[in-house]
């Protein structure tokens, strides 16, 4: 495939899930931030929130052994959301 055809194929399927893999990267550098969190709550953008599910089954295929813990989560726009985080 020619590198245009490439770049229409990701950003359609960027559009159509709602995230990328910029927001991967984001949202794992997030919950390795203490400044991303307050109260204990982590503030992420509605994108990075969309990506927490592939996050965690990424992380879910790499590893032998996962550790899955509740996260509460502000989301830009939307509120507060219960999580599970797979590390």
């Amino acid at each position: 495939m020619t590198s245009h055809i490439i770049r229409w194929k990701n950003a359609a399927q960027s559009h159509w899930r709602g995230w990328d893999e910029q927001d991967i990267v984001r949202l794992s550098q997030r919950l390795h931030d203490p400044a991303a969190y307050s109260g204990g709550i982590l503030q992420i953008t509605e994108r990075e929130y969309r990506a927490l599910p592939e996050r965690n089954r990424r992380i879910a295929a790499s590893k032998d052994h996962v550790t899955v813990s509740p996260l509460l989560i502000w989301v830009e726009g939307r509120g507060l959301f219960a999580a599970i985080l797979k590390e």
